[in-house]
């Protein structure tokens, strides 16, 4: 059995277990449930605090459960709502409310302080390839919001066991898949004209574990560029390497620039991750495009918190960044696309590619293809680069767009505008492979019209406690 079908029944014993039960009673259930979720699901967050942020064990897990408690919270007090939802007597009314109380707890999730959407419950079907298509429409919070009303409708199986719940189960199901086989047919078709290209991917094994003096430096450059020439010769029309290779400044040391200029006027234009200092102690997480010579960069808007830059400094005093840079990185001042030989890259650097919002915006300027660079080194031996790429994959499927990913020790691949994984690196080796891939330029209806259905589910659930809230002020005494 794939694990994926317990996505479609895992909140089912959570609805039974809130029945007649008080509001705080709820808010205890929901709690419990995240937290342990959250414990469960970000295990490794110690280890990379320990190993790359300089704490203690006992630090690390502390900051694991005040980080689980932050989100359970958010998720008690919508579990507080799904209870008052799922009583009277679990109507059909449920079907509705629960899943867009569920959604809008992921969005204040998404956003509180500097968000992190990390796998919330639609990613868990990023393999289930017709259920997850809708997400050109709705992006992940509909899948999310799908996934949330079977479970309502077979949290309603139980309850009322009748065939009306059976039959909706079914036409659901239904729907969803037949029009999940319609869609990703439809993409395939209107991809099938656009001409192939063919891109280079390195994934060099690479991790902050090393020392590398300048040797070490030099010689693990001239083993990127003999991997890149011999990518170049399979028929590679650029080259990708990911956000980490080697700890240089390319820009501001002379040496490396000449060697990136040469490759780019030789050979063919280079994407790679690399820091770039932009003075005033201003530093940057960028993605450099060598190209002719002439350089191009995007550098990162949406900075990693504990990674990059130390949230509530202030308070958190004791607490240092997992990079080995003194000061904070500086967020990038705006989102915006590389031009690449008359076509333009969206290149969300490794967390951001998590943001479906961000990415969405890349796109609708223009982003033809999705490049993301990522170094998942931090990571260990762990599921955290599964649960990476399974979220990456999402923003194929939600601006129709290949994504490429290259990253430092894998998972590096290729995603085709349906979300099918087309090729995979291994976890940590080094490998390389081409990636075929096409330009496409079609917006979706989540492309075109923004990041629309969350908010919507967030007014029409504030609407609905506003409107209970005036409808309880004009109640009489005793009524």
């Amino acid at each position: 059995m794939q694990i994926f079908i317990l996505g479609f029944v895992f909140l089912v014993p959570l609805l039974l277990a809130t029945e007649r039960k008080k509001p705080a009673a709820n808010f205890r259930i929901f709690f419990c449930f995240s937290f342990l979720s959250y414990l469960i699901l970000l295990y490794w967050i110690p280890r990379v605090m320990v190993r790359y942020g300089g704490t203690t064990w006992l630090l690390g897990v502390i900051g694991l459960a005040c980080l689980a408690a932050l989100f359970s919270v958010i998720t008690g007090l919508a579990g507080m709502l799904i209870g008052k939802a799922a009583a009277g007597g679990a109507g059909w009314a449920a079907v509705f409310w629960i899943p867009g109380i569920w959604i809008a707890k992921d969005l204040v999730i998404e956003r509180i302080f500097s968000g992190f959407p990390w796998c919330s419950a639609g990613y868990s079907q990023y393999n289930n390839i017709y259920f997850v298509q809708l997400a050109e429409f709705g992006g992940i919070h509909l899948v999310t919001f799908l996934l949330i009303t079977v479970n309502v409708l077979f949290y309603l199986l139980v309850k009322k066991r009748n065939k009306a719940v059976l039959l909706a189960i079914f036409s659901l199901f239904i729907l969803i898949y037949a029009s999940g086989f319609w869609l990703l047919k439809n993409q395939d078709d209107r991809a099938f004209d656009a001409p192939w290209q063919r891109a280079g991917i390195i994934q060099p094994n690479s991790n902050h574990d090393q020392v590398f003096d300048f040797p070490l430096i030099q010689s693990t450059l001239e083993r990127l560029f003999r991997a890149s020439r011999e990518l170049k010769a399979s028929g590679a029309e650029f080259v990708v390497w990911p956000e980490f290779t080697v700890p240089i400044y390319p820009l501001q040391t002379p040496h490396f620039r000449r060697q990136f200029d040469a490759f780019s006027r030789e050979q063919v234009p280079l994407l790679a991750g690399f820091t770039d200092y932009g003075g005033m102690d201003r530093v940057f997480n960028s993605v450099l495009l060598f190209q002719n010579g002439e350089v191009q960069k995007y550098d990162k808007v949406h900075l990693t918190p504990f990674g990059e830059y130390v949230l509530f400094r202030r308070w958190l005093f004791f607490v240092r960044k997992i990079t080995d840079e003194i000061g904070d990185f500086t967020p990038g001042a705006r989102i915006h696309d590389l031009p690449l030989s008359g076509r333009l890259l969206a290149t969300p650097i490794c967390y951001e590619v998590i943001y479906p919002e961000l990415v969405r915006s890349m796109i609708a300027q223009g982003g033809e293809v999705i490049v993301t660079l990522s170094n998942d080194s931090w990571f260990g031996a762990s599921s955290a680069p599964y649960q990476h790429l399974a979220m990456a994959v999402f923003r194929s499927i939600e601006n129709r767009r290949f994504l490429l990913r290259a990253t430092s020790n894998g998972i590096s691949a290729l995603v085709d505008p349906g979300g099918r994984i087309r090729l995979q690196s291994p976890l940590h080796q080094a490998h390389q492979f081409i990636a075929p891939f096409r330009y496409l330029s079609r917006r979706t209806v989540f492309t075109r019209w923004g990041y629309l259905f969350p908010y919507a589910c967030l007014l029409l659930v504030l609407g609905k406690l506003a409107l209970t809230w005036i409808q309880g002020k004009g109640r009489r005494p005793g009524e």
